[in-house]
């Protein structure tokens, strides 16, 4: 396999894998997409395109090029019934020219990545996405009420403002989107339960 975006996809994936051990947090389809929609939007351009599905952002393109790298035994992805753990096969790690693709940005980016659940990745990357697609530029009052509301419509109770609300808090710390506030820039905290 030569594809250059699979290359780049397989060093992100170890990447993510080794910051993710260090959480707790295991590598899975969902982890995965959401974390790869999330650096997209910061720069990092894979080239796979996104849209909404029942759990966020999800890209058809990636969900493939995972299932190639597989097939070629360069991840391994163990199904657990629901979930699933992706993990570059070791004979790979070692070989693995990721310097040359990430940037010190993106690597912090995925260390506070990493440290949320995937169901905490699915409400960020979702906000962002209906940020994005609503063309929001700057989060004031109104526009966080409109947010919360589409994020409410699109997956009813499974969060609450508040979770919402400090979603949007990290999309404006990471600097995905402009707030009209002046956002404290501290510790990342998982989103409240």
């Amino acid at each position: 396999m030569t594809d250059v975006r699979i290359e780049r996809l397989l060093g992100l994936i170890s990447e993510i894998s080794k910051y993710c051990t260090h959480t707790g947090n295991k590598v899975g389809k969902k982890l995965l997409q959401k974390i790869i929609y999330l650096l997209q939007r910061k720069g990092l351009n894979l080239g796979y395109n996104f849209s909404i599905h029942y759990y966020g952002p999800y890209s058809s393109q990636l969900e493939y090029d995972v299932y190639r790298l597989e097939i070629h035994g360069l991840v391994n992805v163990e199904n657990n019934g629901y979930t699933h753990k992706i993990t570059p096969a070791q004979n790979i790690v070692d070989n693995l020219k990721l310097a040359e693709v990430m940037e010190d940005k993106n690597r912090d980016l995925i260390k506070k990545l990493c440290s949320f659940s995937a169901r905490d990745l699915e409400l960020i990357a979702t906000v962002d996405y209906i940020i994005n697609q609503m063309r929001i530029n700057k989060i004031d009052e109104e526009n966080q009420k409109v947010v919360i509301e589409k994020v409410i419509k699109l997956k009813g109770n499974k969060y609450s403002e508040q979770q919402i609300m400090e979603a949007i808090t990290f999309l404006k710390q990471q600097e995905f989107i402009n707030g009209v506030d002046k956002i404290k820039k501290g510790k990342l905290q998982p989103l409240s339960k």
